[in-house]
């Protein structure tokens, strides 16, 4: 939640030692700062040197302070502090340990109309008192309003004003967030009076008690006109509230009622205390707050605080640099974390006491930096014995995190919960999906039922029976896919298994396989189909009737949809069908399949950010082309694969393309220029911000050799080439998985073999080590069957082995069911 410093961070403002960072606004950044003498931490905001060089700004920042300085009142995160002459002009303000109202109703959904009274009458008091200071706060939205354990809090006076005073901000800059501004933010800046914080205010209600902006979604300009014309969605807001609210939502200021009013009215019905989920979400702020401060010095480059003790449930960060949610202002919480019951409130004593206590409990644990990121990947502590070590939240699959890089998102000293030694153990069925996670290694077999053995040794802890076992998976003799109860494969994320079967998503308690919440959904569209989980929200196909498919959101916590947008149209023809499920995240966008290609979608709300282009799409110029069936993303570029037919007269041998994209917005960014002698029959199977793997390998071109191939990602020329399959006896095989890249190690196993090369930091490539896989199956029998009349039976294929790379651990799963589970080599 707090994140580390980076490298240019100040490491001392004023008379405060800084000790995170909290995020960034549109004037500069945010930091968690503890003063010399003592005291409660604060959020100390500073100013950009660029926008400190203009020969007005200090002193208007001067007079912002005196204003917020002005300020008293419940309710309110208060100016402590400031210096307008500084060499990077800061001020100081009280720090909320909790999220934001919009982080919260993200993760836990929209309030009953009890807390939102509560809401409301806190903030209804605050604005009261910004108020009878003659300022107008001008920017109350979710992102400005902190939740914590003794009621919400209004933040952010860095463009409030003096009501008798111009603007602290150009009147040429929109100043307030489209969606919850008032009619009188539309007519201009100078029309704004306490009456339109009313108006807004009442607007940060609706979304409290519906969970979606007031105003919808859209163009600004679109959002804008609803505003200026009062066109709010009040459809969901309970009747008694709704009449309080639509006193606010007037087009005429002298019409609505004051804040102190506004108080009294919501005061009737409302709770004493937050809902429990967002008393959790509550209770982590807290936790970390105290964390940090423990450690006695400033979060590093490459930390993340985490959870303390090995008994603790892990923070639900995927990612420590991804996916976090910044909102700008004086205070900014990013908006992840698990589900813990609320500590009591206490006192400073109290505090100081449970700090020298974590101390001594550090020491005697192995040290108090037991939560130290040491690996660049989510934090956390090794439970059931062990060196501490960062803890495994986003599962694994044969893709890699979720990014679908194929890249795995952890480093050397992350393993499963408990994991002590090398373990074998079995599935019943032939599994063809599988994920890991912290706690279980889960697949999907072949008849649509699910198992799941334990991370830590292997045994079996839970199944699933899908209801469907009379057939199997495969393919029909005209290609079509078929997935016994549409049973999609298995997502890992912390605690949690979420997958679609017979048409209803399902979250699932990894440990127990208890079903939590189910919901209608689609089913899958082919092998790779699975949900994602992105900023407290799981992603699924949903199908349309007949055969069409939408996106949809659900709340991760409840199962509650959010949102769904249309992927493909309904009545498509079978060659126009592709995986329509979403397919990867890079933490702040989702990415699905539509009809002719990949789209980028806004986790909140389903806006569509970009639809990638070119030859992403299927059959552009002559028809040849595959387009693009997924992404994998890495850094600030997406990458897909798309084949082009070549002259082999053979009518096989696809040539490889690998196409680039930027993250967020698709916009073509052109070919990775792959060396063309390595592109007939290879697919792409990773990629880091250095290499990218290749599997090579055409069972109807014998002049495409099986080997792995290792690529420069700038140049495309070829830094390792690694033949496959070894020799075996006359009908037998020995099939390999799919070259995957785990703590700068590319790593890829056979039927006995797991074989491993480092990267150096230069990007070239160390020698290549063979280690025995003890319990591994060996060479199998090739399978011989007539697929001619009804087509292709995975339970009568030999399947590649499923490949599964967690940190220090790698987990290998055979077409028999045996698995292995063995340390990373080296």
């Amino acid at each position: 939640m707090l994140g580390p410093l980076r490298e240019d961070s100040p490491r001392r403002i004023g008379p405060y030692g800084v000790r995170a960072r909290l995020g960034a606004g549109g004037m500069g950044e945010v930091f968690l700062g503890v003063h010399d003498g003592g005291g409660d931490p604060v959020a100390v905001k500073t100013v950009r040197r660029d926008v400190a060089r203009d020969p007005g700004f200090r002193s208007r920042f001067r007079r912002e302070i005196t204003v917020a300085r002005s300020v008293a009142g419940p309710h309110l995160a208060l100016l402590l502090d400031g210096d307008a002459d500084a060499e990077v002009p800061w001020l100081a303000t009280g720090y909320v340990a909790g999220p934001t109202l919009s982080a919260a109703v993200r993760r836990a959904g929209a309030m009953d109309e009890a807390e939102v009274r509560m809401l409301g009458a806190g903030l209804a008091r605050a604005l009261a008192a910004v108020h009878a200071a003659g300022i107008v706060h001008r920017d109350v939205k979710p992102g400005n309003v902190m939740l914590a354990a003794d009621g919400p809090s209004l933040i952010d006076f860095g463009i409030a004003r003096d009501s008798g005073a111009t603007p602290l901000t150009t009147t040429s800059r929109m100043v307030g967030s489209p969606a919850f501004m008032s009619p009188e933010h539309v007519a201009g800046s100078g029309r704004v009076v306490p009456a339109s914080d009313v108006f807004c205010l009442a607007s940060v209600l609706c979304y409290a008690v519906t969970g979606r902006d007031p105003f919808g979604d859209g163009p600004v300009a679109a959002v804008l006109y609803r505003v200026k014309y009062v066109e709010a969605d009040l459809d969901d807001v309970p009747d008694a509230l709704r009449a309080v609210l639509e006193r606010c939502l007037v087009a005429d200021p002298a019409a609505r009622p004051a804040a102190a009013e506004l108080a009294e009215l919501l005061d009737p019905g409302a709770a004493g205390r937050w809902p429990d989920p967002v008393a959790q979400h509550i209770a982590e702020h807290e936790r970390e707050l105290v964390r940090v401060v423990a450690l006695g010095r400033p979060l590093l480059p490459g930390y993340t605080p985490t959870e303390a003790t090995a008994d603790s449930r892990p923070d639900l960060h995927q990612l420590p640099t991804q996916g976090t949610d910044f909102t700008p202002g004086l205070h900014v919480a990013p908006t992840q974390g698990p589900g813990l019951a609320p500590p009591p409130r206490r006192s400073r004593r109290a505090l100081a006491v449970s700090l020298a206590a974590l101390i001594v409990l550090g020491a005697a644990t192995g040290g108090i930096l037991a939560w130290r990121n040491k690996g660049g990947t989510p934090g956390g502590t090794a439970r059931g014995g062990g060196s501490p070590a960062a803890r495994i939240v986003a599962g694994v699959d044969e893709n890699g995190g979720p990014d679908a890089s194929g890249t795995v998102p952890y480093g050397r000293d992350v393993r499963p919960a408990g994991w002590k030694k090398s373990w074998k153990g079995k599935f019943t069925g032939s599994p063809i999906g599988c994920s890991a996670g912290r706690d279980v290694v889960v697949c999907r077999m072949v008849d649509g039922t699910y198992e799941a053995l334990s991370a830590a040794d292997g045994h079996r802890m839970w199944t699933l029976d899908s209801g469907e076992t009379g057939r199997s998976a495969g393919y029909g003799p005209r290609g079509q896919f078929f997935m016994p109860a549409g049973a999609t494969r298995p997502t890992v994320y912390d605690d949690t298994v979420l997958l679609a079967v017979g048409d209803r998503l399902q979250s699932l308690d990894a440990r127990t396989g208890k079903v939590r919440w189910e919901t209608r959904s689609g089913g899958a569209h082919n092998l790779d189909s699975a949900p994602v989980v992105v900023d407290g929200l799981v992603f699924a196909a949903t199908t349309a009737a007949p055969e069409g498919a939408e996106l949809a959101a659900y709340d991760l916590r409840t199962g509650v949809e959010k949102w769904r947008e249309q992927l493909a149209p309904q009545d498509i023809s079978n060659a126009q069908k592709g995986n329509f499920w979403p397919v990867a995240t890079d933490g702040k966008v989702v990415y699905a399949v539509g009809e002719d290609a990949p789209r980028a979608f806004r986790p909140k709300d389903g806006t569509v950010l970009g639809t990638a282009g070119g030859e992403a799409v299927q059959g552009v110029g002559d028809g040849t082309n595959s387009g693009c069936g997924s992404l994998r993303v890495r850094g600030r570029f997406a990458f897909c694969t798309t084949y082009v037919a070549n002259d082999d007269p053979s009518g096989f041998g696809d040539d490889m393309v690998v196409l680039r994209f930027a993250a967020g917005t698709l916009r073509t960014q052109g070919r990775v220029p792959v060396d063309s002698s390595l592109v007939a029959g290879a697919t792409l199977t990773a990629l880091d911000d250095r290499v990218i793997t290749i599997r090579r390998g055409d069972e109807y071109v014998e002049s495409v050799p099986d080997e792995v191939v290792v690529v420069s990602r700038d140049s495309g020329r070829p830094l390792g080439r690694f033949p496959l399959g070894g020799k075996v006896a006359q009908g037998m095989s020995n099939p390999v998985s799919a070259p995957m890249i785990d703590a700068d190690t590319v790593v890829w196993a056979d039927s006995t073999t797991l074989y491993t090369v480092p990267m150096r930091p230069d990007g070239s490539l160390g020698p290549l080590v063979r280690t025995r896989i003890p319990g591994a199956p060996g060479p199998t029998r090739t399978p011989t069957y007539d697929s001619a009349p009804d087509g292709v039976d995975l339970r009568q294929e030999l399947v590649d082995p499923q490949m599964l790379p967690v940190g220090g651990v790698v987990h290998v799963v055979y077409d028999d069911g045996t698995t292995v589970s063995v340390p990373l080599p080296g």
